[in-house]
């Protein structure tokens, strides 16, 4: 018997030519970055450098780690590395019926994990922000989507562009950022934003104070309403713009922007007087129209049929979930306070007519909170920041106000 031959070796190197030809340079060190994480290839010998911790000078193919002093250069399987990166790359040309990147098997649940992923950078803090970018980013450039996010950053100077918006730096939160016309344009910014912030965190909490402050000295606070003026509007657009580009009527949580909503806000309220009282007066002062069931004329209207004709034409809910009932798993032994039946029916109703994004729950106390209500943000009535974070859900659902009327001023 012959001897076993040795397979055809590949360099980083030439790797990355090879891949080049099918995606830009960048997306190319991405993809091969993403294999070292994951581990991918299963025969000898294996991409395993740690993400994090690699070194790579593309250059030379040389690489750094850690548990190694000096540089060395690995070689990988031709076969293996061919048939892991190209497999699922029918030509190197891109169509629109076949961008580059996307697989035949499109997987319609990416679009839920993305969103899923949103929600949960809604309510990270500081602390545990990074590794929810991360995953955003990992999920953007995953293999069902890789080439559609290739064509959207194709061309964008990201470092040209921060430049431009700090360079108009004067007090804090007074930066502004010239985003694109174009909304693809705009949409593959925000990809290399998330990219940016993946790789640097460290950078996260300057450019939220330069380009998205609060008003707070709570740096959490302020990553959050990045998140919510930026990072949310660009899940909405480019999840559409997924669906257009490959056909799928992939369902989501969060609706498309479908032009300006009515400036009207219905106050969800049990027998907490007080809490719906200040939350209704901060509306209007704002410039809403504060909805109240009970302050609605009747006009001879059942009690349902009164909620469905005053519910139709409203824009956003705030729904008020204050300690008013009693109650308790039939397990359980204790009872606990609860918000009443209808205002638990009615965050349900309005999460389905206007989504989640238009919808606030508002918690007083220690309350038991709905389950299964994912996508819809708390907020506590007890913090003396409510109002600042309601201002904040409000502007994410799209609409302008006057901030200063928001801080009392």
């Amino acid at each position: 018997m012959g001897a076993l031959k040795e397979p055809e070796p590949i360099t980083l190197v030439e790797g990355l030519k090879l891949l080049e030809k099918h995606v830009p340079t960048e997306e190319a060190k991405r993809q091969i970055r993403q294999a070292f994480i994951r581990k991918s290839f299963r025969q000898e010998p294996f991409f395993a450098l740690p993400y994090d911790e690699a070194d790579i000078e593309w250059t030379t193919g040389s690489v750094k780690i850690p548990r190694k002093r000096e540089r060395f250069c690995p070689t990988f399987s031709r076969t293996e590395f061919i048939a892991y990166f190209l497999q699922e790359t029918p030509t190197p040309a891109r169509t629109e019926s076949a961008p580059v990147g996307l697989t035949r098997g499109f997987d319609p649940g990416i679009v839920s994990q993305i969103e899923n992923t949103v929600t949960d950078l809604r309510h990270a803090d500081f602390n545990t922000f990074e590794r929810h970018i991360k995953k955003l980013s990992r999920l953007l450039h995953s293999p069902d989507l890789v080439g559609i996010t290739c064509e959207l950053v194709e061309g964008i100077d990201l470092d040209a562009w921060l430049q431009a918006g700090y360079s108009t730096s004067g007090m804090t939160g007074s930066s502004r950022l010239e985003w694109p016309s174009e909304t693809e344009k705009e949409l593959g910014t925000v990809v290399l934003l998330i990219d940016w912030f993946s790789q640097n965190p460290n950078q996260v909490p300057g450019f939220a104070r330069t380009f998205y402050y609060d008003g707070t000295n709570n740096i959490s606070s302020t990553v959050r309403n990045m998140t919510e003026q930026m990072i949310v509007p660009f899940s909405r657009d480019y999840i559409n713009h997924v669906k257009q580009k490959t056909g799928t009527a992939a369902g989501g949580l969060q609706p498309a922007r479908s032009g300006a909503a009515p400036r009207k806000a219905f106050v969800v309220h049990g027998h907490d007087e007080g809490a719906r009282e200040a939350v209704a007066r901060f509306l209007e002062r704002i410039g809403f129209e504060a909805i109240i069931l009970h302050e609605r004329p009747n006009k001879g209207r059942t009690l349902i049929t009164k909620f469905s004709e005053e519910a139709a034409g409203v824009g956003f809910a705030a729904v008020l979930i204050t300690p008013d009932d009693l109650g308790k798993a039939a397990r359980a032994v204790d009872l606990s306070p609860r918000a009443r039946q209808n205002v638990v029916f009615e965050l349900g109703f309005f999460i389905g007519k206007l989504g989640p994004e238009r919808v606030v729950a508002l918690v007083k106390g220690d309350v038991e909170l709905p389950s299964d209500y994912d996508g819809v943000l708390y907020v506590s009535l007890d913090k003396e920041d409510w109002q600042n974070k309601l201002g904040m859900e409000l502007q994410a659902a799209g609409f302008e106000f006057d901030w200063n009327k928001v801080m009392g001023r």
